[in-house]
């Protein structure tokens, strides 16, 4: 089960309710927009390695949805990390997703 199938987790992740464009983050869009809106919310908290956002924030495709965030003028840096998924394979080169001037700075 994905953090975003259940209520209680969406409330968890901190999500808030509101995008910049007025719009509800939804866990179950699968949109590009709402899934940019995800990610960009999700790496200003704290860095956020592949893994995590496709397990922990349901994005399927983090580094598509970080190229857009990029041409729409975000800096993002990628750093290379050793982590393991959910089903417990190491992988030695996943991207970590740092955004310059997050909340983590």
């Amino acid at each position: 089960m994905n953090q975003f199938q259940d209520d209680q987790k969406i409330k968890a992740a901190g999500l808030p309710p509101l995008t910049a464009s007025g719009n509800t983050l939804n866990p179950n869009n699968t949109s590009a927009s709402n899934q940019r809106a995800i990610t960009l919310f999700a790496i200003t908290n704290s860095p956020k390695s592949t893994i995590q956002l496709r397990h922990e924030f349901g994005i399927m495709h983090p580094a598509a949805r970080i190229q857009e965030l990029r041409d729409m003028g975000n800096e993002i840096d990628t750093i290379r990390i050793a982590e393991m998924t959910p089903d417990g394979i190491k992988h030695k080169a996943v991207a970590k997703y740092v955004l310059k001037g997050g909340n983590h700075e």
